[in-house]
């Protein structure tokens, strides 16, 4: 009851702790909603199919679930004619997928990400895809073709296979995506089958069909429902895989600033209460009972934020989940649903986030003495505590050590590392800010100490006697620049870095690429370049790769997964479901991916008559000129464009996450600030009395607030340049070029002046406030 009637007496100083839990649980909820609802899918072509049975899905050498191993044609066909025969089976429908592009006005249509657009024509079933005209293509040289390609039937075409462009005729148009052939060409095209539909006669129940599909289908997955999802694409699962990468930086950020924001609020609302805090002492309060109630205010504040974040951010899942359609980072057809366990989850999250955040205020007011009520002076005996130097120099530390470890870290843990340093750093500054913040102010001061007038005095002398409110209102700025300027600075500094590596290493050399297809073709390819494909062995599935003159060649790891060694001999399934005896000849040390078996080139395109090659390096640029789906470039031009995606994706994920931290950073500027002002009362009256106009006390105060974001501003950049050395560091070690560390200038000059704008605004509106209700 005690800390219900003080949170209703305090509303307005914890108007901006509230604020910002509330923003960082409709932020967790959001994220959690949207990760909930774009999980895996049935494939929109196989929906059709109440019952798919599939070869057992095989793990890569990390466990994670990454290829079907295929049946031969042979043994696909057995097993379908067998499972025809099943009670309540209309059909049973092998399922081939091959890469199969059409071109239109000399352009490649559809994905260029979809090497398995290409099927057999009685694959159309599988997902209820009608000839809305004309008729099934029956010999080669015919397909059906999406009606929303625009095509006509009876018109010629050109389509891309991985055997290269070819002249079809148009016999049909179907209601679906996707280019259809015959069943015998897709045969040839795909020999091996992964799937098998089953199309239930009217009535049928599916569970049956499956169950008698289970005794007919030994050895082989039978699924049902949302089972079938095993089945997604590959492209399909990396899209998602990068939707939740940018979900979880998201929520990441807001717990961490979130607790931020809390503990900087806290701190400053249990310092402007000392004499309150003495005062219940004095009439018997215990140290836990004080304890208690600042968390029992933290925890109602909690529930409040977290109840109102849930709602917010159920609301905003919707239009989020769209944003990531159209971004790419999620499937067409994400529908985000309210969903109770998630929003649940968020709110508890948004109580703890605040308990967490308010646990070292409770423990710095616990010791507030009884005589503090009597104290009229707001001197602060000292800066800091034993726990404080403690903190800070833990995370100081911490962050040091990450900053170093991001130098070396590997590729795909460089940016989570500079984040942890950075995250570690900004802590450490805010915990340490206590006693930086003198020395810092002096410095920054020094030049204004001849100039005239008090007012430069004032501003010297309130900051340094009243150390502690200074870095708690600077904690939140160092929060925004730093976030900001780490994130913008990683995506210049990779920018520059990766297209500069490989240009400098193909110097000189023209590149041949794939442009609006997933690969290139024969014909493009001209024989020479390597040929990716998947195989099976011992339960796991591989990333195979044929090159023209390389011996039989496993990636340490994979060999260790594999249990195989040198001169050992590996049966491995190919992609048309036959296997081959292989000889190790060679194992790779660095396991990295374009490595982890290297087998011939005439095998593997034995084996998978759809394979697509990638780039070809040092092509002669006349060579496939006039071929569809072909761009040749030089270094670097090759170069920028290899990068151009991750960097598209790595400019998304920041400005995201900076718009995040200055939006969420800039409430507890304004919450600090105005707290700040609020807790001066006492002085903008005695500068009164001592003849200051209203025009000067603003002045006044709109310079403090200008000093306390130059001290964040330096101690913000302060805690990011170390992190992003290391990432310079790093990426200088892996391009194999020099690295120099990049600031994005027009960043970290916006987020400065908003921030700037942000805490004058607030010290202002809260400063005028404060002297309108001294006078009245």
């Amino acid at each position: 009851m005690i800390a219900l009637a003080a949170v209703r007496g305090r509303a307005a100083s914890l108007a901006g702790t509230f604020a910002g839990l509330t923003l960082g649980v409709a932020l967790i909820a959001m994220a959690l909603l949207v990760h909930v609802s774009a999980q895996p899918r049935t494939p929109q072509r196989l929906a059709a199919a109440p019952v798919l049975v599939h070869g057992p899905v095989a793990p890569d050498a990390a466990g994670v679930g990454s290829g079907v191993r295929p049946w031969t044609g042979s043994d696909a066909a057995a097993l379908a004619g067998r499972l025809a025969g099943l009670p309540g089976v209309a059909a049973a429908v092998p399922d081939r997928s091959f890469y199969a592009q059409l071109v239109i006005g000399g352009e490649p249509v559809g994905d260029a990400e979809d090497a398995g657009a290409g099927h057999g024509w009685s694959s159309a079933a599988l997902g209820a895809y009608p000839l809305v005209e004309g008729v099934a293509p029956a010999p080669a040289g015919q397909v059906a073709a999406d009606v929303a390609t625009g095509l006509a039937v009876g018109a010629r075409t050109t389509l891309l296979t991985a055997g290269g462009p070819a002249e079809v005729i148009v016999t049909g148009l179907v209601g679906g995506p996707g280019v259809y052939v015959s069943d015998a060409e897709a045969a040839r095209l795909s020999p091996g089958v992964p799937v098998i539909g089953l199309l239930l006669r009217d009535g049928a129940d599916p569970a049956g069909a499956a169950a008698a599909a289970r005794d007919v289908a030994t050895g082989a997955v039978v699924a049902t429902g949302e089972q079938r999802a095993a089945l997604e694409p590959v492209q399909q699962a990396k899209t998602r895989w990068l939707g939740t990468q940018l979900l979880i930086a998201m929520a990441s950020l807001a717990v961490f600033v979130t607790v931020f924001v809390v503990a900087s609020t806290f701190a400053l609302n249990v310092a402007q209460r000392r004499r309150e805090l003495g005062l219940l002492r004095t009439v018997g309060a215990t140290p836990r009972q004080i304890r208690r109630f600042v968390l029992g205010e933290a925890m109602l504040v909690g529930a409040a934020g977290g109840v109102a974040g849930a709602l917010l951010g159920t609301a905003a899942a919707g239009p989020a989940g769209g944003l990531l359609v159209r971004w790419g980072l999620a499937e067409p057809g994400l529908e985000v649903r309210p969903q109770l366990l998630p929003v649940a989850g968020a709110v508890a999250v948004g109580v703890g986030v605040a308990l967490v955040g308010a646990y070292a205020a409770g423990r710095r007011a616990a010791k507030v003495p009884p005589m503090d009520a009597l104290r009229e002076a707001s001197v602060e005996a000292r800066a800091m505590g034993p726990g404080r130097w403690l903190l800070g120099g833990g995370a100081l530390l911490l962050g040091g050590l990450q900053a170093i470890r991001t130098a070396a870290a590997a590729a795909d843990e460089r940016v989570n590392s500079a984040l942890f340093a950075a995250m570690a750093l900004t802590a450490a500054a805010a915990l340490l800010a206590p006693v930086l913040v003198p020395p810092l102010v002096r410095l920054v001061s020094w030049p204004l100490r001849g100039a005239r007038g008090a007012g430069p005095m004032l501003v010297r002398a309130e900051s340094l006697t009243a150390a502690r409110r200074t870095a708690a209102t600077a904690a939140p700025v160092i929060a925004t620049v730093g976030f900001a300027v780490l994130l913008s600075g990683m995506v210049s500094t990779m920018r520059e870095a990766y297209p500069a590596g490989q240009a400098a290493k193909l110097a000189g050399i023209t590149v041949a690429v794939p442009d609006g297809t997933p690969g290139l073709t024969e014909a493009a390819a001209g024989g020479r370049a390597v040929l990716p494909t998947r195989v099976y062995a011992n339960g796991l599935s591989i990333a195979a790769f044929g090159t023209a003159t390389a011996p039989v060649s496993v990636a340490a790891d994979v060999a260790d997964a594999l249990g195989v060694r040198v001169g050992d001999t590996l049966s491995v399934v190919f992609a048309d479901g036959n296997a081959e005896r292989l000889t190790i000849a060679k194992l790779t040390p660095d396991g990295q991916v374009d490595d982890d078996l290297i087998l011939p080139r005439e095998l593997v395109r034995r084996h998978d008559p759809s394979a697509l090659a990638g780039a070809v390096i040092g092509v002669d640029a006349a060579a496939p000129a006039g071929l569809p789906g072909v761009e040749v470039l030089d270094a670097k031009a090759y170069a920028d464009r290899e990068s151009s995606e991750d960097t598209r994706l790595l400019w998304l994920f920041a400005t995201v996450l900076i718009a995040l931290s200055v939006g969420y950073t800039g409430i507890a500027v304004v919450n600090t600030m105005a707290m700040s002002a609020e807790s001066r009362r006492p002085d903008l009256a005695v500068l009164r009395r001592a003849g200051a106009t209203p025009r000067q006390t603003l002045r006044y105060a709109a310079a403090e607030a200008l000093l306390v974001v130059a001290l964040g501003t330096g101690l913000g950049l302060a805690v990011t340049i170390p992190p992003l050395l290391g990432m310079a560091g790093g990426l200088a070690e892996e391009v194999g070029v020099p690295v120099a560390l990049r600031l994005h200038w027009p960043v970290l000059v916006a987020t400065v002046l908003a921030t700037a704008a942000v805490a004058v605004a607030a010290t202002l509106t809260a400063t005028r406030r404060a002297s309108a209700h001294r006078s009245g």
